[in-house]
């Protein structure tokens, strides 16, 4: 029996007891003993119970799973390692929600090997094969190859031979394909956990539909240069919460957590 049981059952037997020493009375209409007749026992019955429940609800439902780690210091019994690894996962599920860009990952790359299957579902590698591209654009300002201004580039430019194979870089569902010529061309927008979202542009070819599902490394369609586009190549973005952020850092998240994975 747990301390608690021990406490919540002596404190009732304290009470019987001292209902005995006034007699064991239970109908009598004298006031002056703590009886159910005294209005003193009824408050001190209620508030006794409102204790238990409010003892039960705060130890039971933590309210800010931000403290689970203060509460894992709490337990007295060392933890197995399946709820090492459960308790790993919800923190890093926390963490990847409150995510702005890519530069905080810093933070949970030393708990990715111990989970990396979270990666999934987090955009975390290249859309391309490595050997198939060359970074012709970075994320930030840069003077626009045909407008001839100098504005925001909000993704990463991927040069590479028309037809080459595009590849979801994490799983997710499809949430828009368009052709537009004054912009991205064909194009593809895939919506992930997390608030995270990619977009894939200047596509020659779209090989998903409309609300399919995919997995992560799913085949997209193929590299083009419709659109605004001097050349064959993967205008690459990522988006988190609706804001768009620099996508490099995440090029070899889902590598460098596999790499070192602790294999006994």
């Amino acid at each position: 029996m747990s301390t608690w049981k021990n406490i919540k059952k002596s404190s009732i037997g304290w009470i019987k007891g001292y209902a005995q020493k006034v007699g064991g009375i239970t109908n009598s209409t004298d006031s002056g003993h703590f009886t159910p007749q005294n209005s003193s026992y009824w408050i001190f019955v209620g508030v006794f119970f409102l204790c238990i429940a409010a003892n039960r609800f705060f130890y039971n439902n933590p309210q800010n799973t931000k403290d689970l780690g203060k509460l894992t210091r709490q337990i007295n019994k060392p933890m197995t390692e399946e709820s090492r690894e459960d308790l790993i996962y919800q923190r890093l599920n926390e963490l990847l929600h409150d995510l702005e860009n890519f530069e905080q990952m810093d933070r949970l790359k030393p708990f990715l090997p111990l989970r990396p299957e979270i990666l999934d579902s987090v955009p975390s590698t290249v859309p391309l094969f490595r050997e198939h591209y060359v970074l012709s654009s970075s994320y930030g300002n840069r003077h626009h190859p045909i407008h001839q201004v100098t504005r925001k580039h909000f993704g990463v430019d991927l040069a590479a031979e028309k037809d080459t194979p595009i590849y979801c870089t994490a799983a997710g569902r499809v949430a828009h394909i368009e052709n537009n010529p004054n912009g991205h061309g064909l194009h593809v927008i895939i919506s992930h956990a997390y608030g995270f979202s990619t977009l894939y542009g200047h596509m020659e070819s779209v090989a998903v539909e409309l609300g399919e599902a995919l997995d992560a490394h799913d085949f997209v369609g193929t590299v083009g240069s419709t659109g605004i586009s001097t050349g064959p190549h993967l205008h690459y973005e990522v988006i988190k919460d609706g804001n768009r952020i620099n996508p490099a850092p995440s090029f070899n998240i889902k590598y460098e957590a596999y790499s070192n994975l602790k294999i006994d």
